[in-house]
């Protein structure tokens, strides 16, 4: 079966790719050209140039196509022009389902995220459920400024409803904090290990986060592909865990000491302040903001999330947080991510 992959070099559609050739799939990957192709190197994989904007391209890129996996997106928290946030994860998803109904794709896999899902105050894990009878407060995303956020709630939103109104056969599926092999940008999340292992982080506020294997990530695509019923959102989470304990774990494995851990006592003005000036400087340099306004503001809030649903349906299945820590170590040490003073401690160690 030859598979249509968006956002294919990315962090999640490079492992997706690697695991469909494994169990007997066609992938083909759809990336624009000039992009960063390491993660592709030595894959078996056909390779389909466009621009998730530009519907033509993707429309080629489909032919000959059975299914079609939408993972690619702009998974950011910052960028200097937000509109791209709204042209890329909620207009080209909205293009590709209409693609693909006239092309006669038999189902679409779309990458949806958690954070569509919902932000819990307390820890208990939030599930699927809560997309459809969300809290007030869910709606912070508005009032945070969280482009991603927002985008990501408005696409997922336009796809159930055209779901419904179009009869597309579509699944939606929701990591969480997807960290391990293949992280080149790197991501928000890849961003907190690269930055603790380069002594960048000197304190942080103590939120919860459910830390995924993208491996696992991947895997779970391929089994909504194949069990997954139409119409139904399934949560890929991981490991839910304070960050304090996710930071223990770095530290065990590589021996290097955490940073100060101000729980959350830390005010949420000072936060804000703190991420405004860091914002402001991001204009400037070019260079994402260590942390942003939304993210000082949400780290009252827990990212935990329940993958029962997956489990029960899918047969999903989560891995150590370990194994997923040691590759994305791995990953940063063989690309020269890490500073050379500290790529020489971890030597041995990981």
């Amino acid at each position: 079966m030859r598979c249509l992959i968006t956002g294919a070099n990315g962090f999640v559609g490079s492992n997706l790719i690697r695991v469909l050739a494994q169990n007997g799939y066609k992938p083909v990957a759809f990336v624009r050209k000039g992009s960063n192709m390491d993660n592709l190197k030595d894959m078996e994989v056909e390779i389909r140039y466009g621009d998730l904007l530009s519907p033509s391209s993707v429309e080629d890129a489909m032919n000959g196509c059975e299914v079609v996996f939408h993972v690619g997106a702009i998974y950011s928290f910052w960028e200097r022009d937000t509109s791209v946030f709204y042209q890329v994860n909620v207009g080209s998803t909205l293009n590709i389902l209409d693609i693909a109904k006239r092309k006669g794709v038999s189902r679409v896999v779309y990458t949806s995220t958690t954070g569509a899902i919902g932000l819990s105050k307390n820890q208990n894990p939030l599930d699927e459920t809560a997309i459809f009878n969300p809290p007030p407060w869910y709606y912070d995303a508005w009032n945070l400024k969280d482009h991603y956020a927002r985008s990501k709630i408005l696409a997922q939103r336009e796809v159930i409803e055209k779901i419904k109104r179009d009869n597309i056969d579509v699944v939606i599926v929701c990591p969480s904090a997807p960290i391990g092999w293949g992280d080149y940008k790197p991501t928000p999340t890849g961003l907190l290990i690269l930055k603790f292992l380069n002594r960048e982080i000197p304190f942080y506020a103590d939120v919860g986060f459910s830390f995924v294997n993208v491996k696992d990530v991947a895997h779970g695509h391929i089994l909504a592909l194949e069990k997954g019923r139409r119409g139904e959102i399934y949560i890929l989470g991981g490991h839910n865990i304070m960050l304090s304990q996710f930071f223990s774990v770095i530290s065990e494995i590589t021996g290097l000491r955490k940073p100060i851990n101000l729980g959350r006592s830390v005010p949420g003005v000072l936060g804000y302040v703190v991420g405004f000036i860091l914002e402001l400087w991001a204009k400037f340099s070019g260079n994402p903001p260590l942390i942003t306004r939304a993210q000082a503001r949400a780290s009252f809030l827990n990212l935990f999330y329940s993958s029962e649903k997956a489990k029960k349906e899918l047969g999903y299945q989560i891995t150590p947080i370990e194994d997923a820590i040691k590759d994305s170590i791995k990953y940063f040490l063989d690309r020269g991510k890490v500073k050379k003073r500290i790529a020489k401690k971890l030597q041995g160690r990981v």
